[in-house]
């Protein structure tokens, strides 16, 4: 079992070298977001992106991915220039914003069919320099079995996941500890997808504000 210790605010470009390496060879890398630890792989290949399905026993269930910038996003989005600043506040932060590509680079593993993919630019410096290297994105799922309690911390990532990780990435207990608030702005209004650690409401009020403040 391959571990590596990393500096959560500056980690090493050695460590991040190898864990794009690793991700390049299609392998599966466990490393620490600012909410949780997550599953982190190419998302541009079906190969890679179907080994995070069986290492986590998912089923029917898309990925969502990290970003290293926002402007990543707004790369292969159509989205107007209201949501972009709502998405340049939020972010980076704990909040999974579901969108629509223009086009379809990604693995159909990452979306399964719906053409929707969840995005985040994560607080943590690991993942938005590993995605960077990546064409601007990785996968990243949490590192559980789907249906277990997600792992804040390596130990807790190792228990469930074991030797079917290549590389494991400890930077100690993700600071959040929760996941994130995830909300879907593929129509007219903002839809709650799953409760996070940022509320609906504040989300929603922020939302509110920016596109009014806009429309000025």
């Amino acid at each position: 079992m391959n571990i590596l210790r990393a500096n959560f605010i500056n980690p090493s470009i050695n460590i991040i070298q190898e864990a794009y390496r690793i991700l390049k060879s299609c392998g599966l890398v466990v490393g620490v977001t600012d909410t949780l630890y997550g599953i982190f792989a190419d998302p541009f290949r079906d190969e890679c992106v179907s080994r995070i399905y069986v290492v986590k026993k998912r089923k029917g269930k898309p990925i969502p991915l990290l970003a290293s910038s926002p402007k990543a996003v707004f790369s292969i989005t159509n989205i107007n220039h209201n949501l972009q600043r709502f998405l340049e506040v939020i972010w980076p932060g704990p909040v999974t914003v579901i969108l629509k590509p223009i086009d379809s680079i990604f693995s159909e593993e990452i979306h399964l069919g719906t053409e929707k993919i969840g995005f985040r630019v994560p607080a943590s410096p690991l993942p938005r320099k590993l995605a960077e290297l990546n064409g601007g994105f990785i996968t990243g799922t949490s590192a559980n079995i789907s249906g277990l309690k997600p792992a804040k911390n390596i130990e807790e990532a190792i228990k469930q996941l074991g030797n079917n990780i290549d590389l494991y990435i400890d930077s100690g207990t993700a600071p959040i500890g929760e996941p994130s608030t995830v909300i879907d702005l593929t129509s007219e209004k903002p839809l709650i997808v799953r409760d996070g650690v940022v509320s609906y409401r504040s989300i929603i009020r922020l939302y509110k504000h920016i596109v009014s403040k806009n429309h000025e």
